[in-house]
């Protein structure tokens, strides 16, 4: 992720997850979900961060311990070292599991109970690969190695197991492009 601009990745995800609602610190203490995006988005940017005194370090334990139990509330994964374009959607972040080595790029749309992850038998470092403006369906599974292109569909319950181009739709077991 090149220019990791916490400001920009923040009102952008803010935008696409609650569009008329006002961002201060009051829809932060209530809204759980807001709490989840904002402080991967920070524990993100502070684990990039090239400070290394204590005062950062404390910070970054903190907020991984607050991470994590926000992670626990909602029955999910969301590695903070996963590479996440702005403008991350998540309607419902119930049971969504990534691999933190998967590159997911900008306005991308994640269902709940989706999983990205890999093939064990295919090497461990061979995971999925998301272009931009994906949309992905309850349930999906997107098993890597594979490429997914720019403004694809992905059907509830689908498997990815094979690269999309770009501008598809694709479901089924294993998924294939329907358009």
């Amino acid at each position: 992720m090149h220019n990791y601009d916490f400001k920009t990745y923040i009102k952008a995800d803010f935008g696409i997850n609650f569009k008329n609602k006002k961002m201060n610190f009051l829809f932060f203490l209530r809204n759980k979900k807001f709490r989840l995006l904002y402080i991967f988005r920070l524990s993100s940017k502070l684990q990039r961060s090239e400070k290394k005194n204590i005062f950062f370090k404390t910070i970054r334990k903190i907020l991984a311990t607050y991470y994590n139990s926000l992670q626990h509330d909602f029955c999910c994964e969301l590695p903070q070292a996963t590479e996440i374009g702005k403008g991350l959607n998540l309607p419902h972040p119930y049971g969504i599991i990534i691999n933190h080595n998967t590159v997911i790029g900008d306005n991308c749309t994640i269902l709940h109970f989706v999983t990205f992850g890999n093939n064990v038998n295919k090497g461990n470092d061979n995971l999925p690969v998301i272009g931009n403006n994906v949309v992905f369906g309850a349930g999906a599974k997107i098993i890597g190695p594979c490429n997914i292109g720019n403004n694809v569909k992905i059907g509830a319950n689908a498997v990815v197991v094979t690269d999309i181009k770009d501008n598809c739709i694709a479901a089924g077991v294993p998924a294939k492009i329907l358009k």
